[in-house]
């Protein structure tokens, strides 16, 4: 019995420990220059104590194009249109859905940070650095993340911001 009580909080640290992801993995070209044709879609996560579980999946068409890990950002390139953006949380299988309208040769840039719902919540964004403008979508019941739309010099900036961090 003692030994059942050793073992179970040492198995709850690494199944924790596993959900702490903080890479990134994209599944597009990240050295290309845009092509005047397409617009520039960047999908950015501020480094936050309380953003640190999990690196969601982004998908944009249906079609996944990366996992966004802690204090990282990733770009894909599409053709002018309307696009559907999802980002997906943990154990949820609809995520946040928007539709964003983009021209050729544009950049857009989306910070991803928690739904709002209460004060509280707007705490916890205000602490994580989002300053984007909420994107509305539809969202599922379990999902706990949305995107933030940035204008251009705000979304170099915070893109600039996360090189040096990085380097």
């Amino acid at each position: 019995m003692r030994a059942l009580k050793s073992v179970v909080p040492l198995l709850c640290m690494t199944v924790l420990s596993g959900c702490l992801e903080t890479s990134t993995t994209t599944y597009e070209s990240q050295s290309q220059t845009l092509d005047g044709r397409q617009a520039r879609l960047h999908f950015i996560r501020h480094p936050s104590v309380l953003s640190r579980i999990g690196a969601p999946d982004v998908k944009v068409d249906d079609k996944l194009v990366g996992e966004l890990g802690v204090g990282t950002y990733f770009f894909v390139d599409r053709p002018a249109g309307t696009h559907k953006i999802t980002v997906y949380g943990a154990m949820d299988s609809v995520g946040c859905q928007a539709d964003v309208r983009v021209e050729p040769g544009m950049s857009y840039y989306f910070e991803m940070g928690p739904i709002v719902h209460t004060n509280m919540d707007g705490f916890n964004l205000n602490s994580m650095g989002i300053t984007g403008q909420p994107v509305p979508c539809v969202r599922s019941g379990n999902s706990p993340y949305m995107f933030y739309s940035l204008d251009p010099a705000a979304g170099a900036a915070a893109i600039t911001k996360l090189k040096e961090r990085n380097s």
